[in-house]
This record gives structure tokens, sequence and C-alpha cells, in this order.
């Protein structure tokens, strides 16, 4: 009985240290030579080359998001100069495509202006009218359009850098081929557009040459514009 009280007693006393200890153990202050190998932070050198790495991927990823940016702007404003460089050109090419006769540029000329007499009636113009495409006299990036009856100046396209328009020759037999080129640009920017077409008239005569086959493409004055 009092050797099992005495165990007892031990085991208790054990007990009672162990507990003690590992409650000390808890508060007392960490050394850094003890702790286990699991526990242990980050060097100086592993958190700098994290550093490098992290500022790595940031310059790519913003290289790319800038390169996108800037391509994605530049097509927008190619964008921009085509569609009003290609509305410029079709309305030019529709008037010219009703001119009866034209007088600037000469055959075989070229030149920044082009002077023709309508053929015939619309809802703008009316018959007979001379109609004139040149580069603003004091603005040469404003291509604009010149009404005789009434009298009226109208703008056709902006940021202009080229207007040319070029009429064929009758030693060739395209004398009344008229090639027009038209180059836009934004001021202090690289976009560009660079637009050429070739018109011929329907209300001209045709083309002669020597030969009894001459070979213009024109209507051979038998086109005739129908107003419903």
């Amino acid at each position: 009985m009092n050797r099992t009280y005495n165990n007892l007693k031990e085991w208790q006393k054990v007990t009672r240290q162990g507990f003690i200890k590992s409650f000390r153990k808890l508060f007392e202050p960490m050394n850094p030579r003890t702790l286990e190998p699991f526990s242990k932070g980050f060097t100086l050198i592993e958190i700098v080359i994290v550093i490098v790495i992290l500022s790595i991927i940031s310059a790519i990823t913003i290289k790319f998001l800038v390169d996108s940016l800037r391509i994605y702007t530049m097509t927008v404003n190619q964008k921009i100069l085509f569609d009003e460089g290609k509305l410029a050109l079709e309305r030019i090419c529709r008037d010219i495509r009703d001119a009866k006769s034209i007088t600037t540029p000469a055959a075989g000329g070229s030149g920044s202006t082009i002077i023709f007499l309508r053929g015939n009636l619309t809802a703008q113009d009316v018959a007979d009218e001379s109609i004139t495409f040149q580069l603003n006299p004091t603005d040469n990036t404003i291509l604009e359009k010149v009404k005789s009856s009434p009298s009226a100046t109208s703008a056709m396209a902006f940021k202009i850098t080229t207007f040319s328009v070029t009429r064929g020759q009758a030693a060739t037999n395209n004398e009344n081929e008229i090639t027009i080129q038209l180059n836009l640009a934004l001021t202090g920017s690289l976009e560009r557009v660079n637009l050429q077409t070739r018109v011929y008239p329907k209300n001209l005569l045709q083309d002669t040459v020597p030969g009894p086959n001459p070979t213009y493409k024109n209507f051979f004055y038998c086109w005739e514009e129908l107003r419903s």
C-alpha cells in the first residue's frame, strides 16, 4: 500500500515538473539557435532575389501593355484616316464620272486642282455647273469642293498631305483617264494613309488615235443619268 502511494506521489511530481517546464518554455523568448528548420524565415538574399524577379516580370508586363496600347491607337488612327480619305475619293470620283468636259489639268498634265463641267443635275449641283476640287489656299491640309452656281465651298477631307490629279495623254489614247492620289497623315505622328484611284468620265467623246480602232474605255457620249 505504501509502495503504491509512493509511486503515485512520484508520478504526480514528475507530471507537475513536466507541465511547469513546458509552460515556462512556452513563455520564454525564442532562441534562434534552437528553432526547428521548418520555422526559419527568409534571408536577405532570398528577399532580394524575389524582388528582382518580380521587377523583371513587372517590366515585361508593362512593356507588353504599352506596346498593345500603342498598336491599338495606331490602328484606330489609321482607320480614321482611311475612312475619311475613302469617303472623299468616292465623292470626287462620283462627280468626275459625270463630267462633260475637263478644263484642268490639260491632257498629259498634272497638278493639285481639277476643274470640270458637270453633265447632269443632282440634288446638290446643277447641270453644266463648274466644279473644282483643290487644296484650301490658306490651309493646304484641307481638301475642298468649290461650286460656281450657286457659289459655295465645302470641305471634303482634312489632314491632307498630298492631293494630285494626273490626266492621260492623247498619244496613248487615255486622254480622259483621270488618276487621283490622296495622302493623309496625322500631325506629329507616324500614321499615314496613301490612296489612289482612276476615274473614267462617262459623258466625254471617244478619244481617237491613229488607226481605225480606238481603245479608250468610255461610253462614247451615250450615258445619261436618269432621275426617279
